[in-house]
């Protein structure tokens, strides 16, 4: 599996970007198989100690089958 590429957009308009292991999308699936959505996911898969607040979370990346994937992540 390749990097996985998260992508973070401020409301200030800021942007933050970083790269992940394969660890990082089995972590959010498991999130979201537990019911996590929105702000809430966002919160225990990345942080909740924000200056400007997200507007939204991106990821996108190849899984383990090598299927590109993209998730965006409203922080609602």
């Amino acid at each position: 599996m390749s990097t996985i590429k998260v992508s973070i957009r401020l409301v200030d308009g800021g942007l933050q970007e970083f790269a992940k292991g394969p660890e990082f999308l089995q972590r959010l699936r498991s999130l979201q198989s537990q019911g996590f959505t929105g702000k809430q996911l966002v919160h225990h898969l990345i942080s909740d100690d924000w200056g400007a607040p997200p507007t939204v979370v991106e990821i996108s990346g190849k899984d383990s089958e090598g299927k590109n994937f993209e998730i965006r992540i409203p922080y609602a």
